[in-house]
Formats: structure tokens, C-alpha cells, sequence
């Protein structure tokens, strides 16, 4: 059974794989860049048969293999986490997933106005408008040799709807800036999440928690990155993209341009107060 980790591109994900990792396969709390690959991404080539060759999936069909993947985990049973960034949304009436594969969700959502300058880098967009559009394009896409090829996202405003809005899984949806604001009181909600679909009764290892959360904050997550600690980097021309970019640090009030701001706010004045963000 599947425990995903769900998120648009760019908001918060890795963080949030980084302080499982440390508190659920570690002995002392203490997070090691190398544990990453315990919590792997989807769609990726690891949880198809070797007989599909997952380069030669065209873009948009990655959806004719999700049931049959994730029966695959299913069938191992095991709970396992899996980080996503596609969409909830079905695709010609097939769903992403299914109550019988997910054991349950943790959602991140992040204010699209940090997340923009976010994707500008990863993608390498050469401007917020083309920025902008992606973000508000259905059925975009991400693209990669292997891991989370051709990963439907969809647009942002779909994207965390098509999350928050399902009834059938069991979830908890936390704003990434409440984790930023309040990392033990937001993180100790995910653990008890986590904890009850995994009927793990003992209570919180406040000890084992405090490491965790300490040995994940941006700054050294960071500092491993420029240390060449992190595998998992966007490769352009013939560089990698810094990942662990501006973290906190990205605040879309003095780093968006004026007109991006004005737009952003209206196209997304709704979403924006329904989530309890500010100056929509």
C-alpha cells in the first residue's frame, strides 16, 4: 500500500521526504542525502516490468500504466512511501490511483507566488511569463531519463484542488509555509498521520523528532547540495540546476516583478483566500 507524498513541483516535497526518511529509517534521527532513495518518485522506471520500456511511453500516456504499477506495489504488501508530483485528476476516466493501492496522502501546498520563481529555475524558463503559463497550463507535464517521466501535473490551481477535493483517500494537507513557520507543530501532525495509517501506537520519539527536524532545516540542506550530496539535480548544459535554491527566502513581495504580482493575485484571488494566504 502507497503513503504518497503529493505536491506541485517546487513546494516542499524534498524537504518533507528529507524529515521522513530521518525519523522513520534512521536509528538515531539523523538525516544522511543517501536515505532519499527510500522514498523514490512516481512515475519511474523501478516499479515497472522489465518487459516496458519506459522511453518509449509517449508524452500524456503515462496514465495506461498507473494501475498496473501501483498493483505491483500493492501486491508486495508493504506500506511504502512514494513521492508524486502528478495531478489527482483522471485521465479518459482512468484514475491516478485507487483506494485499494493508497494507504493514504500527505499534501503540500505552497502559495503560487513562491512557487513560480521556483519553477523559473528548475525548468530554466526564460522569463516569469513562460513561467506563468506553465503553471497555468492543464495537462503540463514533467520530463526526465527516468524518474517522473512525463508526470502529469496539470496546472497549480487543478493541481492542489484535484488533492484537497478527494473524498476517497485518507489525507492531511499542510501549506508549506506553515512549515516553515512552525516545523515542530506542523511536522508532528504529519508524524501523527503517518503513525495511525501505519498503526504505530507508541507515541512521538520527541528525541528522535528534534534530530530529525534539525538535521533537515534549508541551510544544511543546502550546504549538502553545494557539497555534491544530492543526486537528484536537473542537468542543464551540462550543468546542474541548483535545487535547494532560496527556500524560505522566496518571497514573492520583493522577488516577483510588479506585473506578475497583479496578475498572479487576480487569476488566483479565489484559491489565494481559500487557503488563507494574504494580499489577494
Amino acid at each position: 500500500m502507497i503513503i504518497w507524498l503529493a505536491s506541485y513541483p517546487k513546494s516542499g516535497n524534498t524537504w518533507l521526504r528529507s524529515f521522513l526518511v530521518s525519523y522513520y529509517f534512521s536509528n538515531d534521527g539523523n538525516f544522511r542525502f543517501e536515505d532519499l532513495s527510500r522514498i523514490p518518485d512516481y512515475p519511474n522506471k523501478i516499479f515497472f516490468d522489465e518487459n516496458i520500456d519506459i522511453k518509449n511511453i509517449k508524452k500524456g500516456e503515462i496514465y495506461k500504466y498507473w494501475e498496473s504499477t501501483q498493483n505491483n506495489i500493492r501486491k508486495k504488501k508493504k506500506a511504502k512511501f512514494i513521492k508524486t508530483h502528478n495531478s489527482l485528476k483522471p485521465i479518459n476516466n482512468i484514475p491516478f490511483t485507487k483506494s485499494k493501492n493508497t494507504l493514504g496522502v500527505v499534501h503540500i501546498v505552497r502559495d503560487p507566488r513562491n512557487v513560480i520563481t521556483s519553477i523559473k529555475n528548475h525548468f530554466g524558463f526564460s522569463d516569469y511569463e513562460m513561467a506563468l503559463n506553465y503553471m497555468q497550463t492543464e495537462g503540463a507535464y514533467m520530463e526526465g531519463e527516468d524518474n517522473a517521466r512525463y508526470a502529469i501535473v496539470d496546472s497549480w490551481k487543478t493541481h492542489f484542488i484535484s488533492w484537497m477535493k478527494n473524498q476517497s483517500l485518507k489525507r492531511i494537507s499542510i501549506r508549506y509555509e506553515d512549515l516553515v513557520n512552525a516545523p515542530e507543530k506542523e511536522f508532528s501532525k504529519v508524524v501523527e498521520f503517518v503513525d495511525a495509517l501505519l498503526n504505530i501506537k507508541v507515541g512521538l520519539n520527541e528525541d528522535k523528532f528534534i534530530k530529525s527536524l534539525n538535521s533537515t532545516k534549508f541551510d544544511i540542506l543546502q550546504k549538502g547540495e553545494e557539497e555534491g550530496k544530492f543526486s537528484e539535480n536537473v542537468i542543464r548544459n551540462e550543468k546542474k540546476v541548483k535545487f535547494f535554491n532560496m527556500g524560505p527566502k522566496n518571497n514573492w513581495k520583493t522577488v516577483l516583478p510588479k506585473d506578475i504580482q497583479i496578475k498572479m493575485n487576480d487569476y488566483y484571488k479565489e484559491d489565494l483566500k481559500n487557503l488563507g494566504y494574504e494580499d489577494y
